[in-house]
């Protein structure tokens, strides 16, 4: 039997609740499943735990004090990544899959460990440059990478040296270009906002000859921030986060604009997926087509942006799944769906196997704040905080959604919070989930 082509597309920081649009896949054999729960708040573990089916605590990539995204994390994804094969990515190699990752998103890169594939196009780039190719999102890249280093100046005396004047040309066309683009944003006549990367995922989708059997993962960025146009953004929402994280307050003002900014990005990322899948009909008879998200995008509700909180917010996704024409679609069979089922849901349509799908306990894992609130980069603020908050926020936190009861369990303090069940039968729960994810005893 000919075996299925694997797509999974991951329409990154998509609330459940801002899916809506989704709706249109059951009319190309979509099922879309219920209550799926991602296992982490945040990119990088929860894609690890996508594709290798175990938990942030199992899997071990996941922030700590001391270990950070832009540093320590490196290193340690891309050796927990060697150790586990890739997950069901080596899996898939090994029984002669062609693996394919197209990411938006620079976690989803061989920096971060994802190295083990056929072709990888990382196509993260700035809202500044209108990129129509691979070619051209490399020049930008090298151009950039000299200005780092060498400045404006520099960089022009250095091309001049090497007698590069093409690309010298084409770094002041670019910089011309990008002043211009910011002006037109600061006036409101541009939006630069809207498009990250996924129009030029469907181009090379539409010109790249995918080699079958294949495994594809793509990444699309388009429901992720910004938001906002303001180049004071960035900071401005970074201490509103900062805010909510240690000081348990909610900045109305970032939050009135996340709800109102974010809606029509989540709109905009949907039809994006669409028009992916569309592009993709080609192989839809003979493929396991999975659609999720990695985690929403708090908007007040509990929390602001992504990351450290463990709200239904951030942690409720979408789940919608094409099987192949041959296989019968499995029902769900329990309340909840964990994004840690999906090797085994890949691995049964590939052999051919009874599937079952639905969980009654799903789980998602935080370890401390937000990847982007880094003390490096933050050192004003981590300097006013005491050793004991610091301590309490890098904390191991799970929250636990059950039929009986949801809510979150903070290992390092033994201590239950946010639960809408008598704290008797919450700690029954854990005592059954805690060999599961070597969870230490209660204190």
């Amino acid at each position: 039997m000919k075996k299925p082509n694997i797509i999974i597309l991951v329409i990154d920081t998509l609330r459940e609740d801002h899916s809506q649009g989704l709706e249109k896949l059951r009319e190309l054999g979509f099922v879309k499943y219920e209550n799926a729960i991602a296992p982490a708040p945040w990119t990088l573990p929860s894609h690890i735990s996508l594709i290798t089916g175990l938990y942030p605590s199992q899997h071990g990539v996941h922030e700590a004090f001391g270990v950070y995204p832009d540093r320590e994390m490196m290193g340690l994804s891309a050796s927990q990544l060697n150790k586990l094969n890739h997950g069901i990515i080596g899996e898939l190699m090994e029984e002669d899959y062609n693996t394919y990752i197209f990411s938006a998103n620079p976690f989803l890169s061989p920096y971060f460990g994802f190295n083990k594939y056929t072709e990888s196009f990382i196509v993260y780039y700035s809202s500044l440059d209108k990129v129509n190719d691979i070619k051209e999102l490399n020049r930008i890249r090298y151009l950039d990478s000299l200005v780092n280093d060498k400045g404006y100046i520099g960089t022009a005396k250095y091309l001049i040296n090497q007698g590069n004047y093409g690309l010298l040309f084409y770094g002041i066309k670019t910089f011309i270009m990008r002043r211009l683009r910011k002006f037109a944003a600061m006036i409101g006549l541009l939006d630069l906002t809207m498009e990250k990367g996924s129009t030029l995922i469907l181009k090379l989708l539409n010109e790249i000859k995918l080699n079958e059997p294949f495994f594809l993962l793509i990444n699309i960025m388009e429901a992720h921030g910004p938001y906002v146009n303001s180049e004071f953004w960035s900071d401005f929402a970074a201490k509103a986060v900062h805010k909510a994280v240690f000081e348990n307050v909610i900045d109305e003002r970032v939050a009135n604009i996340l709800r109102k900014e974010y809606s029509r990005h989540a709109e905009y990322a949907v039809n994006k997926a669409i028009d992916i899948v569309h592009t993709l009909n080609r192989y839809l008879d003979n493929a396991l087509f999975i659609i999720t998200s990695d985690h929403g995008e708090l908007l007040g509700d509990g929390g602001l942006s992504h990351g450290y909180f463990l709200k239904d917010g951030l942690l409720r996704v979408p789940l919608w799944v094409k099987w192949p024409n041959s296989f019968r679609a499995p029902k769900q069979n329990r309340p909840f769906i964990s994004l840690v089922e999906i090797p085994s849901m890949i691995k049964a349509a590939v052999n051919n196997d009874d599937c079952e799908v639905g969980s009654s306990v799903a789980i998602s894992e935080s370890f401390g704040p937000p990847p982007w609130l880094l003390p490096n980069n933050h050192k004003a603020r981590y300097k006013n905080l005491s050793v004991e908050t610091l301590i309490k926020k890098f904390s191991h936190r799970i929250r636990i959604y059950t039929s009986k009861c949801t809510f979150t369990y903070d290992e390092s303090l033994d201590s239950i919070e946010d639960n809408n069940c008598e704290e008797s039968v919450a700690r029954r729960i854990i005592d059954v989930i805690r060999p599961t994810l070597n969870v230490g005893p209660s204190i």
